[in-house]
């Protein structure tokens, strides 16, 4: 059994308000959207005072909880092991020792932290270990998976045996919850239509957002730049992106190609495309920027693209709107319930460089129209898209009996 007297009675001493435990499988420092959403949720429920957020990452290094700080956040580093189908009658039994101790701790901090909810983002393997140990605790706390599109992917492509666990577990999970509609028919395609799952889309604090950057205030004969944020991997289409670029280079010999992400595999070989171009010299590929700095990108961007092959929502899309930015597209995914093409966004549809380029080319001949097209986006931003909703539907989806008292 696990023995983790001091952190827990380190929480136990805290604030009185019931934590929201947020649980994710990795560190909340690491570039991606997921963690902007967990950071954002968290951040929303610590100035609503209703909740007090709690991250647990999932650590194996961590065999007792070990509390931290990270992005100005209270962290519980915490190994959750994974059971796997594959494992032989040992390790089957040693599992299930795991298990029970670290139930019985899960539940003791859950006691005496009047735990209101636990709340896993990106769910994997673990997450039917945590779905496990709930179930088994006297008062089993409500329980919510929120799917965010590649964990989705993984879900569709594991074993049959880990995908029949995961279809016992499912219905039992007080909550399901997804990012975008499109996502939501993807997981009920996938495991099941008697599934009940929420649509919760995800938010922007859009004047926060865009202070983080210093004003770009562009300088006379200053060139024009494309900007694309995104991880560098095949299904964000920066290849695509590219391509398009070359066929604008010549008529626009001002213009300029940012693409910024996290690394990942496709980043040697878009480095290699834009030198088999004859572009790396107008090709900026920045990786792994902090948020703070990928602010300013969009400050100092002339036009946003994301031509995604699969994109369930697309929060970067949201980041151009604070900036209004004129924004080109895939249609695909979660990203027609954000953009209303011609009118906040130009959408294209995805593989298609000419039609990439054609949309680009229509928005740097056009200024003017670009301009206030990037306006209505911003204006749709704000009204549409905001982290007090998206933590107000999350709220919505506990029962009665958790929820704090909010006079």
């Amino acid at each position: 059994m696990l023995n983790p007297p001091e952190s827990l009675e380190r929480f136990a001493e805290r604030g009185a308000a019931p934590v929201y435990l947020f649980v994710l499988p990795w560190s909340l420092t690491g570039v991606g959207g997921v963690n902007q959403v967990v950071i954002n949720l968290a951040r929303e429920m610590q100035k609503a005072g209703h909740f007090e957020p709690l991250i647990l990452i999932t650590d194996w290094d961590a065999q007792s909880p070990q509390a931290g700080t990270e992005c100005g956040l209270p962290t519980l580093r915490w190994r959750v092991r994974a059971y796997h189908s594959g494992m032989g009658l040992k390790e089957t039994l040693a599992y299930r020792l795991w298990e029970r101790g670290f139930g019985r701790a899960l539940e003791q901090l859950c006691r005496t932290r009047r735990v209101a909810a636990i709340n896993v983002h990106y769910p994997g393997a673990s997450a039917l270990a945590l779905q496990r140990c709930v179930a088994a605790m006297a008062r089993p706390v409500p329980l919510i998976l929120s799917f965010h599109g590649a964990d989705l992917g993984a879900l569709r492509r594991a074993p049959a045996a880990e995908r029949a666990l995961w279809a016992a577990a499912l219905p039992r999970a007080n909550a399901l919850v997804t990012c975008s509609r499109d996502l939501r028919r993807e997981l009920l395609d996938t495991c099941g239509a008697q599934l009940n799952v929420s649509v919760i889309h995800n938010g922007l604090d859009a004047a926060g957002f865009a202070a983080m950057a210093a004003p770009a205030g562009a300088a006379p004969g200053a060139g024009r730049t494309i900007l694309n944020v995104a991880k560098f991997e095949h299904k964000k289409g920066q290849d695509v992106l590219l391509d398009a670029f070359a066929s604008l280079a010549a008529d626009f010999p001002d213009l300029t190609l940012t693409l910024a992400g996290a690394s990942d595999q496709a980043l040697p070989g878009l480095e290699q495309q834009a030198a088999r171009l004859g572009l790396a010299s107008r090709v900026r590929l920045l990786r792994d920027v902090p948020h703070a700095a990928v602010a300013q990108l969009f400050a100092s961007a002339t036009v946003f693209a994301l031509p995604s092959r699969q994109e369930p929502f697309g929060i970067v899309l949201l980041e151009a709107g604070a900036f209004g930015l004129p924004v080109v597209a895939s249609a695909v995914g979660g990203v027609p319930e954000i953009l209303d093409d011609g009118v906040t966004a130009r959408l294209v549809p995805p593989d298609d460089a000419a039609g990439l380029a054609e949309a680009l080319r229509a928005v740097l001949r056009n200024p003017d129209a670009a301009q206030a097209m990037g306006a209505r986006l911003r204006q749709h931003v704000q009204n549409r898209f905001s982290w007090h909703a998206s933590s107000a539907g999350y709220a919505a989806l506990l029962p009665a009996s958790s929820l704090p008292s909010l006079s």
